[in-house]
Formats: structure tokens, sequence, C-alpha cells
């Protein structure tokens, strides 16, 4: 009995034996034939990965060669998660070290999975700080980061880009197609540690460098707006500043800088009012400047000539219920005067000889009803308001650049205009793009919008405007060894609650050196300055000395009987 019952247990066991090596065999079968590709993607999968291999951004140049923004690499910081094992304590002194938030970051590594960024592209001494603490699960790589040798040179131009090295504004957005390259990638390997095993992969696929841009911008004379910016916002603490240089007879933009500006390596901090490019965003009634437009039509129009005189009423003339008024009381001037002497109530009955539809006519010509095309994202068009909208009481303000809304690039548009003998260039900021090898892939040059008044007519203007500056208003942006030629503007803000602002002012002037056109055409805009307020006090001074600095360096030949020399 008892042997029998010994023979039946070791019979069992040998049973369960067999089923259990069967049930191995079986599993083995499955893993090693029937799962083994499966299985076999999912340990490639583990141990290979994709590393992208991140694009070169194309370098942006100044219009002799200049680099006005350049790639570099950086270290950025990344964790493996899975690999930290006091978590919280890491956290806490990497969030430290990189005066980052620390509860942030611990969510990031409480995700134990195999890659998390702690921050990208910080300082080298912060990133020497970071490898010498030697966490585990903690490492350095580096990466592609925009730098901008001039640091807020040009900034509103350029414009910056994010972190992934994406274009966010100016020249950057607009171009980031052109400029951002394509990228590669290479199929890398890991240890059971999850580290990079380095070796020499044949699947890969480089990155392609992105394309180079070149600027119409000369950094010289961004420098020279630039210091004279610096100077009005030191001596008269306005609220905005806005300068335009461009070439007359191209359109080219040769400097472009607005206040307030920012530093494109540093955003961290900025705000939206330091990112806007004024020059081409904000719109504002411009004032008397807007008189070169009445005055050209009218003269276009041949319904007046220089001596035809007008009554401005001893500075004060009421039209119904309004009283137009001089800054001095005239009593009759010739249509040159008016213009020296920047004459409202002269002005108002010049453009009545004219006629709302021409004067209509004409804005819409020097282009102020739309944008001018510029190669810089954001622009607004102003704003002018449909003839069938007048009121009788607009022909009084809008010849004398009340009741239209203008930005600095189209008061930069139309004296340039007026300086290229009557015809309108399209401004322009990129001269050209260059592939890896730097030729150039595609090329920008002087487009013409229309032709705004004869050849003429264009003369005639310029000696009214040359009259101004060496008698009139302009008096203070007068040149030494060049004919000036420009007008003052000093307009009163609107008051977005209705009327205008008694005590806030924008003070301008826009003009051209030398007379021929063969120079530059400049607008200075000052947005709200404190202790003057008029055109031809604060803006007049300011294109005298941007002028006197431009010409000699483009290489201008005097109109006074000199040769100045470019450096």
């Amino acid at each position: 009995m008892h042997i029998n019952f010994s023979k039946t247990r070791h019979f069992s066991v040998l049973i369960v034996f067999c089923f259990l090596f069967a049930a191995l065999i079986i599993r083995l079968i499955y893993i090693q034939i029937l799962s083994s590709k499966p299985l076999s993607e999912l340990a490639e999968k583990q141990h290979k990965f994709f590393v992208r291999l991140p694009a070169q951004r194309g370098n942006i140049y100044d219009r002799r060669g200049r680099v006005m923004a350049i790639y570099m690499d950086t270290p950025s910081v990344y964790a493996i998660p899975r690999l930290i094992s006091d978590k919280k304590n890491t956290a806490f002194i990497l969030a430290k070290k990189l005066g980052i938030d620390q509860g942030r970051l611990a969510r990031k590594l409480n995700k134990n999975n195999y890659f998390a960024w702690v921050k990208r592209k910080v300082e080298q001494e912060t990133a020497d700080k970071i490898e010498k603490l030697d966490i585990r699960g903690v490492r350095l790589m580096n990466e592609p980061k925009r730098f901008y040798p001039g640091g807020k040179l040009a900034c509103h131009v350029l414009g910056m880009t994010g972190v992934d090295n994406e274009g966010l504004e100016g020249v950057e957005l607009y171009c980031d197609k052109d400029l951002k390259g394509e990228p590669g990638w290479r199929l890398s390997s890991r240890d059971a540690k999850m580290r990079e095993v380095i070796s020499f992969q044949k699947d890969f696929a480089p990155a392609r460098e992105g394309k180079s841009v070149v600027l119409t911008i000369d950094e010289v004379i961004q420098h020279i707006i630039e210091k004279e910016v610096e100077h009005l916002a030191k001596k008269y603490r306005p609220a905005a500043i806005s300068i335009v240089a461009l070439n007359p007879r191209t359109g080219e933009i040769l400097g472009m800088a607005n206040y307030p500006w920012f530093d494109p390596n540093d955003i961290s901090e900025v705000g939206m009012s330091e990112l806007k490019n004024r020059a081409i965003t904000d719109f504002f009634e411009p004032g008397s400047v807007f008189k070169v437009v009445t005055a050209s039509a009218a003269l276009e129009e041949g319904v007046v000539d220089f001596d035809s005189e007008f009554y401005c009423e001893k500075g004060a003339y009421k039209i119904g219920k309004r009283t137009l008024h001089d800054y001095r009381p005239y009593g009759t001037l010739k249509f040159r005067q008016i213009i020296e002497k920047s004459s409202n109530i002269g002005t108002a009955k010049v453009a009545a000889k004219l006629g709302r539809e021409k004067l209509a006519e004409y804005i819409k010509r020097f282009n102020f009803n739309k944008t001018t095309g510029i190669d810089l994202p954001g622009e607004a068009a102003g704003l002018v308001r449909n003839l069938s909208e007048w009121s009788y009481v607009d022909m009084t303000t809008i010849p004398m650049g009340q009741g239209v809304a203008v930005t600095a690039l189209q008061l930069a548009a139309c004296i340039g205009a007026i300086a290229n003998d009557g015809v309108l260039m399209r401004p322009y900021v990129v001269k050209k793009i260059l592939d890896a090898e730097g030729v150039a892939v595609k090329e920008n040059g002087p487009g013409t919008l229309r032709r705004v008044i004869s050849k003429e007519t264009a003369r005639k203007v310029k000696e009214l405007l040359a009259g101004a500056v060496e008698k009139g208003t302009g008096i203070p942006a007068g040149l030494e060894h060049f004919t000036a030629c420009g007008k003052t503007g000093t307009a009163e803000k609107v008051n977005p609650e209705g009327g205008y602002y008694k005590n806030k002012y924008i003070s301008s002037f826009m003009g051209f050196a030398p007379s021929d056109g063969s120079g530059a055409a400049l607008v200075v805009c000052v947005d709200e300055p404190i202790g003057e307020h008029f055109g031809s006090r604060v803006a007049a001074p300011a294109f005298k000395r941007i002028m006197e600095k431009i010409l000699p360096y483009l290489g201008i030949e005097s109109d006074k009987g000199e040769t100045k020399k470019g450096s």
C-alpha cells in the first residue's frame, strides 16, 4: 500500500514536471519564433533612438556685409528622470542654481520618463556650475542660439527668435522660412543606464543650414540714428521716438530706430511696449508735415503758384462753429510764405481752392490710405476716412494734418517721393538672400509704386521746402554743406475720450538733403516730449545732427561748393 502511494506520488511529480517543461518549451517557441519580431522591435526602441540634429540658422548682415545676427552653440540643461533617485532634493538644488520654479521642475522629474528639459540655453558659467554638481541623471547638451553682436542695435528691424530658434518678430519672422534651414536626424544607441553610446552610424540625414539675409540697413547709419534717439530720450523723456532714413531713389531703408527699445539677446523681461516697431505699427495725426501733401496737390493742379496771395485773418479764422488759429497772426501771405511760416489758415484757404475731391485723390496717390508694402511684419495702414465721410470742417483740418493718421514710414516714403522727383518708391529692408556658399538665390530691388506728381512740380515743392529750412520754421534743420529741404510738424495728440490733449504733442520733422535727392530722406517723430514740444525745436535739430554725419559717410557731394568724402 505504501509502495503504491509512493509510486503514484513520484508519477504525479513527473507529470507536473513534464507539464512545466512543455509549457516552458512552448513559451520559448512563442518568444523566439512567434513573438520575435515585436519583441525585437521593442528592444530596438529601448536601446536605439533618433537624435534630432538642429539646423544652423542663417546669419543676418547689413548692406556692407557686417554681421548683425549669428548662430552660436549654447549649453542647455536636461534630465533623465528615471535615473534620479532623490527627485525632490534634485529639484530643489537645480531650481536654486538656475533660478527656475521648483514645483514645476519637480513635476517634470516625477513623470519618471527618459527625457525632460530643465532649462534651455543657459550661460556657460551656469553650465559649468551644473556640471560640477555631478548629479546622476542631470546632463548638458549644446543647442544653437541666436546672438546679436550689436545688442539693441536695429532690434526692431532684426526682431528676435524664440527658444527653438523660430522667428518671432522683425526680419527674423518675415524671413523665417529662409533663415531656419531644415533639421536632420541620426539613429543612435544607449546602454542599460540610458546613456548614449557614441558610435559611427550609417543611418543619418544631415541638417541643412539656413540661408542668410542681407539687409539694406547700414550699420554705421543705424549707429548714428540710435545715438540721436538716445540723446532725445535723455533730453526730452518722451513716451516714444521713431526715426526712419531711406534712399529716396531706391526705397532702401538705411536705418530705422525706435524708443523704447530692447536687447534681443535677452527678452526675458521685455514687454510689448519695447517690442513694437513703432515706425510701422503706430499711427498718429501728423500735423503740419502733412502740408507737403496739400502743397504738392495745389501746385500739380495749377490752382496756385509761389506768388499767389491769401489773407490769413490775423491769426483767427472762423469757419462755421470752429475757429482756426495760426501760431502767430499773419495778414496777407504769398503761397511760398504760407509753407515757410506753416500757416494753418493759409493752408486751409489753399485747400479750399484745390477742392476736397482733389485733396482726397492726392492723399491716396501718396499712399496714405494703405500700407507701404515693406518687407516687415505688422505694418499698419494708418487711417484715412472715405471722402463721403468728410464733414465741412474736415477741409480746414485735414490739409494741415488733423483728421488723418499716418505712420512714420508712410511719412518717410512721402518725403522720399518729393526728393525722387515725384516718384513714390516701395520701402524695403531685405536686399538679398544667400545660400550656404554665399551665392544670392533671391534679390530684392527698387520697386516703383507710382508717379505722384510731375518732375516739375517736385522741383517746385523742393524749392518750397528749402525755403522752409532757410528762412521758415525749419531753420534749426539747416546744414552747413548741403541744401536741406523739409517741413516741421507740431501736432496735438488725440484724446481717446474726445478732442485733443492740451499738453501732449507729437513733434516731427521730415526732409531730405541735398536738394537733388541724391542723399537720404529722414523722418524724426518724438511722441510727448517734455520741456519742449515744437517740431522746430525738438525734431528739426535732430534731423540736422543726423544728416551732418550721414551725408559725409555716404560720400555725397556738397551742393554748396564743397565735396564731402565718405569714410
